[in-house]
């Protein structure tokens, strides 16, 4: 394998913690300096099962300067705080740069799972960068997506405060906080981007199935409603977790792999969409990736092709065990791969030396070179065979992709940028000074990068027009409009006919007047003051007292480890569209990770249309434990001890059975197993009997989890019962 054909990775270079979270700054020049932050302060000396040291509550944080490689990252000149002077962990937050080049960053960790309110700005510009504390937001959040929106204002969306992501977004403007209600659940760390087309709506891709387009509040408006377009998209593939989703060119977006449940492997296929049409559907892009991946990272290349590193083939959340202890294979995918999105082709790259798995991350960088850095720090799971401490990583290795190689495998000699502007306005010119025996084939436009969790949340790509009719000097268009780039820092790529990029410099794109609101869907919201804000818990409450039959309880264990609770979205998407459901609870029991659905009419639900369906939907991010009832009708001894509970016009008769400890549905997160039965319901069955021979013709309700023997016969092993209105 030659660099030309398969790029060259440079040799490994130490960092001061793990690189969970990486920016690349607008102060960069040449390689580029770089923002990071992880977990815990020193990983290397602490012991990955010391519950304490994964749960501290502050930040160090460190810049990594390229043109410095090898030396020792250096500490940020504070570490970031709240508004009480208090530290805090910026370990699971969001981030995204404002577009005056300073770093927004959201939430946090006080707890897998649980969030806090905190907001800070990390200013490049004032020394080595200073920490400055923000008006707090009004819920925690954990695992939240932050986007800059075309007026410049920051959407945060989803993360968990302690329970279910929030479905009730916050919007940053102006430098303080506001209220954006809507009434959707989310998931985490959503995948967003901006469409072009319109005021340029939100577009969240995934990771749930079914994609769909929102619309925040318009820049000089009082109202606080944001509204959700009626129009969705759905992704065949399902739900998948733990994936990236870029737009690698101006409203064209693709989805790659992610998703797996405990005894499959992830996805290795891809789905593209294209925003600017009228209709955007969701369509199978033409071959999917050599390699099946989740927790892998997608970087947009100044060529427009998107290189994807890292991530595990194997089934699990995150699994970098080996594959048997007799031959050593393991799941971690070290060979990168990149797209062309002209041929839709994968092609294999050099390997990379180390697993980027969970919490790795990648950026792209003005040389057009990518950083490709961390992984692990993460609690281990005993099932799993790996060494935990060997898979937290405290390295980065650089990698030169084909275009910097010439045919002898040297490195090619670059086109080279002088005297460009430190700014400029949309539908301005860029005039800079290129080489004397310079050329140019094409420009492109890219947007720092800001990075965790598989989410670039600041990546953006477009292609430039440009006049080079006066060589050296090059004129090249600036964006028109907002929509397609947003107000704030690009890095500018000159390729020469070659394809070589020279070294970009950053300038900044100054923010436009503010937009005009034009979407149909968005006018009809704007007028409404007076929305009630959504509280899920009244919600849920008060779809429970409107409701006249006892719920389907569901049984279902998430991939992630975090519990159903923060990892409740994507289930409460699929359960809307499984057979006969009516309704769903927004909220479901964290504690014993169920969730509850009502059925349209008193029906037994086929069991294996219900489990097919949802595990289609939601792209095997979940077990499905299995199904609790609570049905009424006459309770009759068919011969010996055997019960039969009568059916009705819409649902058969069905046989009883006693409660086993394989009947169980509620889930111990801790044990991560099935809690232990009681003796209440270990005896229910038989209290049942005594109940019928005693009372015979009885109207009942009898409790229990339902299992399918056959074609139309179903049976319910007995939790519990009572008199029918007891």
């Amino acid at each position: 394998m030659e660099p030309k054909d398969v790029g060259k990775w440079e040799p490994e270079f130490q960092l001061s913690n793990v690189c969970i979270h990486a920016s690349l700054l607008p102060t960069s020049v040449g390689a580029g300096k770089i923002l990071y932050w992880g977990r815990r302060k020193d990983p290397r000396n602490q012991d990955l099962t010391d519950v304490i040291s994964m749960h501290e509550h502050q930040t160090s944080s460190f810049i990594m300067d390229l043109n410095a490689k090898g030396k020792p990252s250096t500490a940020t000149a504070n570490a970031p705080k709240d508004t009480k002077g208090d530290d805090v962990n910026l370990f699971c937050s969001g981030h995204t740069f404002q577009p005056d080049g300073t770093l927004l960053v959201v939430g946090g960790h006080w707890l897998d799972g649980m969030g806090i309110k905190q907001a800070c700005i990390f200013n490049p510009f004032e020394g080595e960068g200073k920490w400055i504390p923000m008006q707090p937001m009004e819920r925690g959040r954990w695992y939240p997506t932050a986007i800059k929106l075309p007026d410049g204002s920051i959407l945060v969306v989803s993360g968990a405060a302690g329970g279910n992501p929030d479905p009730n977004p916050e919007l940053w403007r102006g430098g303080k906080w506001g209220k954006v209600q809507y009434t959707q659940s989310m998931i985490l760390y959503p995948r967003l981007c901006i469409d072009p087309k319109g005021t340029g709506a939100v577009f969240m891709s995934g990771p749930m199935a079914i994609s769909q387009w929102l619309h925040p509040p318009v820049f000089g408006s009082t109202n606080t409603v944001g509204a959700w377009d009626e129009q969705t998209a759905k992704r065949e593939g399902g739900q998948r977790e733990y994936s990236p989703s870029v737009m690698y060119n101006s409203g064209k977006v693709i989805f790659i792999g992610g998703g797996a449940d405990g005894d499959k492997v992830p996805e290795s296929s891809c789905e593209l969409i294209d925003l600017t049409e009228p209709t955007p559907k969701w369509k199978q892009a033409k071959q999917s990736m050599a390699f099946a991946r989740r927790q892998h990272n997608a970087t947009i290349l100044p060529n427009g092709k998107v290189l994807v590193t890292g991530g595990s083939s194997g089934a699990g959340f995150n699994n970098v065990s080996f594959k048997d202890a007799a031959h050593k294979e393991r799941w971690p995918v070290h060979t990168p791969e990149l797209w062309d999105p002209i041929t839709q082709e994968w092609t294999k790259m050099a390997p990379e030396g180390f697993d980027r798995c969970y919490h790795s991350t990648a950026l792209l960088l003005p040389t057009g070179q990518v950083l490709s850095a961390g992984g692990g720090e993460w609690i281990p799971d005993d099932t799993q065979q790996c060494n935990h401490q060997e898979d937290t990583l405290t390295n980065a290795q650089i990698f030169n992709p084909p275009y910097l190689f010439d045919a002898q495998n040297q490195p090619a000699t670059r086109p080279t940028i002088s005297n460009a502007p430190g700014s400029v306005d949309y539908g301005g010119k860029i005039t800079v000074t290129l080489g004397a025996h310079d050329d140019v084939g094409r420009v492109t436009w890219m947007h720092i990068g800001s990075v965790t969790h598989c989410n670039n949340q600041s990546q953006s790509f477009l292609d430039l027009t440009f006049n080079d009719k006066s060589l050296p000097k090059l004129e090249i268009d600036a964006p028109v409009s907002s929509n397609i780039a947003t107000p704030g820092h690009y890095m500018l790529f000159v390729l020469n006919k070659k394809g070589v990029p020279a070294i970009a410099p950053i300038i900044r794109l100054n923010a436009a007047p503010a937009l005009v609101p034009s979407h149909k869907v968005l006018a009809k919201h704007v007028a409404v003051e007076d929305h009630v804000p959504l509280d899920l818990h009244a919600h849920s409450a008060q779809m429970v007292a409107d409701q006249k039959r006892p719920p389907v309880v569901l049984g279902l264990t998430p991939l992630c480890p975090y519990g159903l609770g923060p990892c409740w979205g994507g289930a409460y998407e699929a359960l809307q569209h499984i057979s006969d459901v009516e309704l769903v609870r927004p909220l479901p029991n964290k504690e014993d990770s169920l969730a509850f659905v009502y059925t349209a009419h008193d029906i037994l639900p086929d069991i294996d249309i219900w489990r097919s369906e949802f595990q289609r939907l939601a792209g095997g991010a979940y077990t499905w434990r299995g199904i609790e009832m609570t049905l009424s009708g006459v309770v009759t001894a068919t011969g010996g001890d055997e019960l039969t509970l009568a059916g009705n016009d819409s649902r058969p008769d069905l046989s009883l059975a006693p409660f086993q400890q394989s009947s169980k549905i509620e889930w111990d997160l801790a044990t991560s197993s099935l809690k232990p039965m009681s003796e209440a319901e270990a005896g229910a069955y038989k209290r049942l009997a005594a109940a019928v021979t005693k009372s015979p013709g009885t109207p009942l309700q009898v409790t229990g989890t339902l299992q399918k023997l056959g074609d139309g016969k179903f049976q319910l092993d007995v939790k519990d019962f009572e008199a029918v209105g007891a």
